[in-house]
């Protein structure tokens, strides 16, 4: 409940969040279109557009939280607009839109705008629907932003093609102001050449996975045997066989085919001075993160071992291979240290990499499956058994003699139809009979000379209490609100006699069960002779003092009688139970000889006549010692042991017949699972180990 509660408050959390962000977000519009038109209502245009800045804008003319959608100039004259600068945005399905606002007007920045931005602003712009466009901000000009763009996508068409030359610059500074040329250098980058991928940088960059699409296909493999194990139809078992042959093959062939490496990429061999760029800055701890740059182009990434082997200084020389697509690293190597070289085609070839993690990932699912497999309904030994007999083509066979058990004992998981005359086993102590346990054979029982008294007979069944209606009674207790079910009034004509035998049966005051016996005797009867006594002792002497045939009978609910005779039950039950348990020792010591058969279900082979239902486990008891009883066992063999005389017991399990199939489903599962566990642990284990060696062997390459 407080789980519930807690999860509900976070939903509204959410919800209110949301609500207040959306508010929030649409009022910033209103604000801006606002703002926008106060602005066109004062400003004064500057100019007009020229044409070349008609046609550098229109790849912008888009809202920018619908790119799809066009907006449509108002005119094209141009208007001052100045303010501080800042943006707000919302997020849909992990799609962050921006909104930039200078002066608390909406605008959109062509091009590099962006780098020309300050927290004072001044800009000019023209008017689109309810966003202004900006052509000129601080040192940004429309013109100058497209010629900008012009010369990087130039330089990006000359990365991708690879053309050996010096890569065109782009600044953002004046082009006609003098710049240092130590400075230009650090910034120049030369393509020297470009060439196609190695497979040995192509399998450095694609890996060969962690096999979990292999260990899926094992898995479901595992599913579909587990449910062709539960299936009684041979269709479906054969069935779903198949899918589990096929998954597993599938499994197989992902794993061990031969690998062929991608498509090659393309990597371009350069030049340049390396450049330490900050990025990030932590004011707490007064440290600052920078990213290597190659001149002012390239952020360039290093494999992870490198790292620590490479010391990054800025304006050092290096020569580079660089992937044309992410800018990673595939040689290093400095120019005033021409023997320190780093290359991933060379470790690749010379270290082969080693996929440890793939062989772990199928000895899990082999772990998994193992385990699932014999906490189920597998038993390996008893289903490999089963399974044998079953691609052996045997037949059930019967068994009408317990002596064949015995000369020619039937091997594990064989079909038994066993009918015979039997006798349900009994243990000793308290004299439970187990009737999912039956003795075929062997010696009969002779019973001890035991006999229950009549008084605890008398209290088992109840016939110490001689009761009768009488309607007077009844019509009175009508009158009152009761005289129904278990609130109708009845007479004990023995009363008197039923003190004396609760006295008689209950001569010890200590005994809890008689002390219980006497509270409700008291609480039961009503006496003419004695309406107010609650003492059990002077209740016997006020009756026998007044010995009157009216004062024997008494008036009782008939609720509290039946209350009464169950307490009567326990006391008489209590007093049964010493002859109870030296029967139950005799019968037990008794069982000798012939073949014990039982099921593992727990079911019962004989059903016992019923019995009184007071004092069941006596008159149980005694019936065994007669005439054994028929029963019938229809199962599959699945253990042979001995009881506790030396007599042959044989467990049978009749869920077993015809399912020999299934059976055979749980061993292939067990197998299966078993040698995934093996196989790809030691596997696992030694690549574990030569990936150790590996890295060692790297460091001996790659020293510090």
């Amino acid at each position: 409940m407080v789980l519930l509660i807690l999860k509900f408050i976070l939903l509204m959390v959410v919800i209110l969040t949301s609500l207040y962000s959306a508010l929030m977000y649409s009022a910033r519009k209103r604000e801006s279109a606002r703002q926008l038109t106060e602005l066109r209502g004062r400003a004064e245009p500057l100019r007009r557009l020229s044409l070349d800045e008609r046609q550098a804008l229109a790849p912008f003319l888009f809202r920018p939280d619908r790119p799809g959608k066009p907006v449509r100039l108002h005119s094209e004259e141009v208007f001052p607009l100045s303010g501080a600068y800042h943006r707000h945005g919302i997020s849909s399905q992990g799609n962050q839109t921006w909104h930039h606002m200078i002066g608390g007007v909406e605008v959109i920045l062509p091009f590099d705008a962006e780098h020309f931005l300050d927290q004072d602003n001044q800009a000019e712009v023209v008017f689109a629907d309810k966003l202004a466009v900006v052509v000129r901000l601080n040192g940004f000009e429309l013109l100058e932003g497209a010629a900008r763009e012009q010369r990087r996508e130039t330089a990006r068409d000359q990365w991708r093609r690879g053309e050996s030359g010096h890569l065109q610059d782009v600044t953002l500074d004046d082009e006609d102001a003098p710049g240092d040329p130590a400075d230009e250098d650090l910034h120049r980058v030369e393509i020297l050449h470009q060439r196609d991928e190695t497979p040995a940088e192509i399998e450095a960059r694609q890996g060969r996975g962690l096999g979990l699409l292999s260990g899926l296909c094992w898995s479901l493999a595992f599913v579909a045997v587990a449910l062709a194990a539960s299936r009684q139809s041979t269709l479906w078992l054969g069935l779903w066989a198949a899918l589990a042959v096929a998954g597993a093959a599938l499994g197989l062939w992902l794993f061990w085919r031969r690998w062929r490496p991608g498509p090659a990429g393309k990597v371009n061999r350069v030049t340049g001075y390396l450049n330490l760029m900050p990025v990030s800055v932590d004011e707490q701890r007064q440290t600052v993160s920078v990213a290597p740059v190659l001149g002012d182009k390239f952020p360039f990434s290093l494999p992870d071992h490198w790292r620590p082997r490479i010391e990054l200084e800025q304006g050092r020389r290096l020569d580079l291979g660089l992937r044309v697509d992410d800018y990673s690293v595939v040689d290093y190597s400095e120019a005033n240290t021409p023997g320190r070289r780093f290359s991933v085609d060379e470790e690749q070839r010379r270290h082969p990499p080693v996929y440890w993690g793939r062989h772990l990932t199928l000895a899990l699912v082999g772990l998994v499956a193992l385990a699932a497999a014999l906490t189920g309904p597998a038993r390996p030994v008893l289903d490999a058994a089963q399974a044998g007999q079953w691609l052996a083509g045997s037949v059930p066979l019967p068994v009408d003699d317990p002596a064949s058990l015995a000369t020619d004992p039937p091997a594990l998981g064989r079909r038994l139809m066993i009918s015979g005359r039997g006798r349900c086993q009994v243990s000793a102590g308290e004299g439970r009979v187990r009737c999912d346990r039956v003795r075929w054979g062997g010696e009969a029982p002779v019973p001890p000379d035991l006999e229950v008294d009549p008084l605890t007979r008398s209290l088992l069944n109840g016939e110490v209490l001689e009761t009768r209606r009488e309607r007077s009674l009844e019509v009175m207790a009508l009158m009152r609100g009761g005289g129904t079910g278990d609130r109708r009034p009845l007479v004990v004509s023995n009363a008197r006699a039923v003190l004396a035998t609760i006295e008689e049966a209950c001569p010890d005051d200590g005994d809890r069960a008689c002390a219980e016996l006497r509270r409700r005797a008291l609480a039961t009867f009503y006496f003419p002779a004695a309406p107010e006594e609650e003492d059990w002792a002077t209740l016997r002497r006020r009756l026998a003092e007044e010995d009157d045939a009216r004062h024997r009978e008494a008036v009782a609910l008939q609720g509290r009688v039946e209350n009464l005779r169950g307490v009567m039950r326990r006391v008489a039950e209590q007093r049964l139970r010493p002859l109870t348990r030296q029967l139950a020792e005799a019968l037990a010591e008794q069982q000798r000889g012939g073949v014990v058969l039982g099921t593992v279900r727990g079911t019962d082979l004989i059903a016992l006549p019923q019995q009184d239902p007071h004092g069941q486990r006596w008159d149980t008891l005694r019936a065994l010692a007669g005439e054994p009883h028929d029963f019938k066992l229809d199962g599959v063999v699945v253990r042979r042991d001995h009881t506790e005389d030396g007599a042959p017991l044989w467990l049978l399990d009749p869920e077993r017949v015809d399912r020999g199939g299934p059976a055979l489903a749980r061993l292939l599962w067990v197998a299966a699972a078993a040698g995934l566990l093996l196989v790809h642990g030691v596997l696992a284990l030694r690549g574990y180990l030569a990936a150790k060696s590996r890295r060692r062997a790297l460091e001996r390459q790659y020293p510090a």
